[in-house]
């Protein structure tokens, strides 16, 4: 699944690069469309993120419209994880990348529980 994220003003430090933070927020732009749109999830979602890593490639530049890439490479028993390429529209160049670990939680008695079947197919349409 890749779509375009929109950087926002706010989204540059002083010297015009995408602030290394903002990172994560398009990390979770992405999970949540990946979430609702390609599989079809409820809102209220049952995960949390227990663990996230970037790893910065080249500069994003202020001006430079970016794409961003996640997809599915692991499914566990109760985790999965889904990596993210952030990419530079103009010329496909690789600006960062990383992954993030989901892992099914059942809130109401705060408890990791096993990946439903259901979830556990749909995790292959990201």
């Amino acid at each position: 699944m890749r779509f375009p994220i929109e950087v926002r003003y706010n989204d540059y430090d002083t010297k015009g690069h995408i602030n290394n933070a903002v990172y994560l927020t398009y990390f979770e732009i992405a999970r949540a469309r990946a979430w609702l749109e390609a599989m079809r999830g409820d809102p209220d979602f049952p995960f949390v993120v227990a663990e996230a890593q970037i790893k910065y490639v080249s500069e994003g530049m202020i001006g430079e419209p970016i794409d961003i890439e996640i997809g599915t490479t692991e499914v566990r028993n109760k985790a999965w994880v889904w990596t993210y390429i952030i990419r530079c529209q103009r010329d496909n160049r690789v600006v960062a990348e990383g992954s993030t670990v989901q892992v099914m939680f059942d809130y109401a008695s705060r408890r990791t529980i096993p990946i439903p079947d259901d979830v556990r197919g749909a995790l292959a349409l990201v």
